[in-house]
């Protein structure tokens, strides 16, 4: 969905702005969104990055990063309230003076998907899901804004691929949630040079059609592209990443 918004301009292109930048990643785990904070470490940018393991695997792989990354900072503290998150993103602010890009990584637990029985349980699941994606969006927006960032914030919330009817009926909810909150937020904050984007988990019709929501890699790809100035464009819209990194360069 709207891949053609950035694939259209594949051809390899340096990023040399993204050195330096402020970037501050939330909810990565030791398997998923590693390649996207080591694309980010290895232009350049200064990272802080929240995750919820603190385990001596994601300490490894912070000091992996370190390797690349000018300046990278860890918080193994979990985000489970709209103020943990605020304190976050104010956290990030103070470390490095503002912030860049955002990218906010979620995920439904295959446990919390298995246990859907009716529509309300998985309008309830869409709502918890995207809570504090949007808490974290609404409070960085609004740090860029005080200092006149125009910055580039992408929400990422994935459903396992557990398959089945429950699944393929919360990914379609969730996809039309997603999209909406992110149509408003970019709207919201458009005056003001803040782009909002999305990534959803894919919809039953692909699923069915074999197709997958993307490799961390497909992830990676999209959203340097996203933080560059060849998404400066680009705000509003919920992509799909599968295949990202074979067509976006």
């Amino acid at each position: 969905m709207l891949m053609s918004v950035i694939s259209r301009q594949c051809e390899y292109v340096a990023m040399p702005e993204l050195s330096g930048a402020r970037v501050l990643i939330t909810g990565l785990t030791s398997s998923s969104g590693f390649d996207l904070a080591r694309s980010f470490a290895d232009h350049g940018a200064r990272l802080i990055i929240q995750s919820p393991e603190d385990t001596l695997e994601m300490t490894e792989l912070a000091a992996v990063l370190a390797e690349s990354s000018s300046d990278i900072k860890l918080f193994n503290d979990p985000l489970q309230s709209d103020e943990e998150a605020a304190r976050l993103v104010q956290s990030a602010v103070q470390e490095f003076g503002g912030l860049d890009v955002v990218v906010n990584l979620a995920s439904v637990s295959s446990t919390a998907v298995a246990k859907l029985e009716t529509v309300e349980d998985a309008d309830a699941l869409v709502a918890h899901a995207l809570r504090l994606p949007l808490r974290l969006t609404e409070v960085a927006a609004n740090r860029m804004r005080l200092v006149w960032i125009e910055g580039a914030i992408l929400n990422v919330v994935r459903v396992p691929d557990v398959g089945g009817g429950r699944a393929m009926m919360l990914s379609d909810l969730l996809r039309a949630e997603l999209a909406d909150m992110t149509r408003s937020l970019a709207a919201s904050w458009a005056e003001h040079g803040i782009r909002i984007n999305a990534i959803g988990p894919t919809s039953s019709v692909a699923a069915l059609g074999g197709h997958t929501a993307g490799s961390d890699a497909d992830l990676a790809a999209i959203a340097l592209q996203l933080a560059s100035r060849r998404g400066g464009n680009v705000s509003g819209h919920l992509l799909d990443a599968e295949g990202a990194s074979h067509r976006w360069c």
